[in-house]
């Protein structure tokens, strides 16, 4: 059976109909129905409907029939009979057939029915779309499933029903109707034991232990919540009915009530009834928020919103202060259950009022001032078709950097694959991000194509250009792609590595960006997206480029460090654009004669290319050429004074690419350095030297 909260309303069904069933009169199915002993019925009324031959009557029996299916959990051999019960012209069994084969997760064969039920009539046709609508959604989410791994744990499950897991004092607290649960009387609802506290160290070679004979009584105990210390807990207590001795006399008031207790040195106090609601108000599954100030409870009291609502009550220096509806956005004509506060006071309950995958589903609501908001499905995996309730968080977020698991926590579901009934499931989102690096390829465009000394009209995408996204130390591809029509490209990433991003395309210098995700993983985003943009220069032919020069002190050859540091800068220039063939040019300036200057020029422009050479350069790929002081680039010719700030500006290096025949001329920095020296050469042996 599944959701196990509902046990029992059959025992309040017993005390509005006491004479229903005495010694002297036979249980029969229809009685048997009527009692809600389900397990009796479901088997007594299919006799009846292999003898019954009036239809009509067959049409109810075979609806009676899968009822009795359902509420104890067969939801494939409810599925059946509600066929059966349509197949003899039941419209709403149609509509159950189709929330069965939900549960089961059966959703095209749901789809087929809801289509089919959604022809009778308009009140049809809009239900029929609203279970229509949740099953796209369901297929959507388990095909979306982004991290949670969902784990059955076989060390505190049975083949009966164990759901509502607690944490305690580092370890975990349980409700069970196991073989060993201590009451002896049989549900006539399910046919099983009323249910128990269990607790167990939070250990797969565990074992579950009963949480305190104080506690566990021949009644049925159910969800507890603990205060913050430990010292202090709330349950959920529903009296039995011994059929024994006084035929449909409960043990104590039938209803569920919430029961308080405790510990004095490590022993629980007899529990005290907690008047919350009427007596005659079905209460249950208390769940107290972490300063202890809020307690939230499901109840079926008929104020409500309809079915089973969510109300929470205040504390205050007399008792507790409610009871408060938690919203309609919360609470539905459904049934709404299970709450439980996390250290936000952010509400996680279970509904089958809200859309969901089929049967109960979990949400998570934000608080509000008054009212709980907004609440979202989970979704799957920790959603499923079958009934999943009653959700604690354990972890919240990684311990640290090196932490692997992001989100941990305990649900209920009686989903298949646990060992029967509702089970405990753990569930972890590991702290895995995936990394996808976006960005377009770029280029100046020009009133003149073929002019970049036209109007500019903007830095527009470039499509066609081949982006290689290598390791940095290697220079290996790791992956490559063309530009879009856009200039866009993607590529995915590993987490904590760098890369680099090299752009080319023909008549086009090659474009390099360093791209790292290293300290960039997020708590709160599984995907992560980096952006870089490429722009690349393209080559014109017969038209200057400008690129940073290098510069040489007064009758040097020698590279100066801040030349070295721009050399170096470029380096990479030469490296990614392997196909061109680069002269390098030597300047000096006026003073001195021009003889002199040439041969030191060409010594200059010889000093960079074996610097290049020194760094991994080919040498077949630079040509040295010394221009002496035949490009002078200020008015400082022979004869003219000049400061030296004006003479240093001619003693430098340009390069120019010489094998596509493309001169490129360097760009003058703003500042030049200068070194201490003579305004004008004093050295009278060599007073030609620049």
């Amino acid at each position: 059976m599944s959701l196990r909260y509902s046990l029992l309303v059959v025992f309040i069904s017993l005390l509005l109909i006491p004479a229903c069933k005495t010694k002297q009169a036979p249980l029969t199915g229809p009685v048997a129905y009527d009692l809600k002993e389900y397990n009796a019925s479901a088997e007594m009324l299919q006799k009846d409907f292999g003898t019954e031959h009036d239809p009509t009557r067959k049409r109810e029996i075979a609806y009676q029939i899968a009822e009795s299916y359902r509420h104890y959990g067969n939801v494939s051999t409810a599925a059946d009979w509600y066929r059966k019960a349509a197949d003899l012209g039941d419209d709403h069994s149609l509509y159950m057939l189709g929330r069965m084969q939900m549960m089961a997760e059966q959703y095209d064969e749901a789809q087929k029915t809801f289509e089919k039920y959604g022809q009778r009539d308009a009140v049809s046709k809009s239900l029929a779309i609203a279970q229509l609508r949740n099953i796209k959604n369901a297929l959507d989410w388990k095909k979306n499933v982004i991290r949670t791994q969902i784990t059955a744990l076989s060390y505190l499950n049975t083949p009966q029903n164990d759901w509502s897991p607690i944490l305690y004092k580092g370890r975990i607290v349980i409700a069970s109707d196991r073989e060993d649960a201590t009451g002896g009387i049989p549900d006539a609802w399910t046919g099983g034991k009323p249910g128990d506290l269990y607790i167990s160290d939070l250990d797969p070679r565990a074992h579950a232990d009963k949480f305190s004979t104080a506690i566990d009584t021949k009644d049925d105990e159910g969800s507890c919540t603990f205060t913050k210390d430990g010292n202090e807990m709330y349950f959920t207590r529903c009296g039995v009915f011994d059929n024994d001795d006084n035929k449909n006399r409960p043990t104590g008031n039938a209803y569920c009530h919430i029961y308080y207790s405790r510990q004095n040195n490590g022993t629980w106090s007899e529990p005290e009834l907690i008047h919350l609601f009427d007596d005659t108000v079905n209460v249950r599954e208390p769940a107290l928020s972490r300063d202890g100030k809020i307690l939230f409870v499901s109840s079926d009291l008929r104020a409500g919103f309809g079915g089973r609502d969510l109300y929470y009550f205040t504390k205050t220096d007399s008792g507790w202060a409610g009871p408060h509806n938690a919203g309609n956005a919360v609470n539905t004509s459904g049934d709404e259950c299970f709450p439980w506060l996390d250290e936000r006071n952010n509400l996680y309950f279970a509904s089958n009022g809200l859309p969901g995958m089929g049967g109960f589903d979990i949400f998570k609501a934000v608080k509000g001032k008054t009212v709980w908001k907004d609440a979202t499905n989970l979704r799957a995996p920790i959603n499923s078709g079958a009934d999943d309730f009653g959700l604690v968080i354990e972890k919240y977020k990684p311990k640290d950097i090196n932490d692997t698991i992001l989100f941990a926590g305990y649900f209920t579901s009686s989903r298949p694959g646990g060992k029967g009934g509702d089970d405990i499931y753990y569930f972890q989102d590991p702290w895995v991000n995936y990394f996808t690096l976006k960005g377009k390829t770029l280029a100046k465009q020009y009133e003149n194509p073929e002019d970049p000394d036209s109007k500019m009209l903007g830095i527009l995408p470039l499509p066609g250009v081949r982006v290689e996204l290598k390791d940095p130390v290697t220079d290996s591809v790791i992956a490559s792609a063309l530009s879009d029509k856009g200039g866009n490209y993607t590529f995915s990433l590993e987490s904590e590595r760098d890369y680099k991003l090299t752009g080319s395309k023909y008549d086009y210098f090659n474009k390099n960006e360093s791209v790292t995700t290293k300290g960039k993983r997020h708590q709160d985003s599984v995907y992560i997206t980096l952006h870089q943009d490429l722009e690349l220069d393209k080559i014109f032919k017969q038209k200057m480029i400008v690129i940073p020069n290098i510069y040489y002190d007064y009758d040097k050859a020698t590279l100066r460090p801040e030349s070295k540091v721009v050399l170096d800068s470029v380096l990479s220039f030469f490296k990614d654009n392997k196909d061109l063939t680069i002269e390098i040019g030597s300047h000096t300036d006026s003073r001195g004669s021009d003889a002199y200057n040439l041969k030191l020029s060409q010594a200059r422009a010889q000093s960079v290319v074996d610097y290049l050479v020194e760094k991994g350069i080919n040498r077949d790929r630079l040509i040295a050429t010394g221009y002496g002081e035949t490009k002078l680039v200020n008015k400082c010719a022979n004869g003219v004074p000049c400061t030296e700030e004006e003479h240093v500006l001619n003693r430098r290096t340009t390069f120019r690419i010489v094998g596509s025949k493309q001169p490129i001329e360097s760009v003058e920095p703003a500042d030049v350095p200068v070194e201490s020296e003579p305004a004008q050469d004093t050295i009278p042996t060599i007073p030609d030297k620049k």
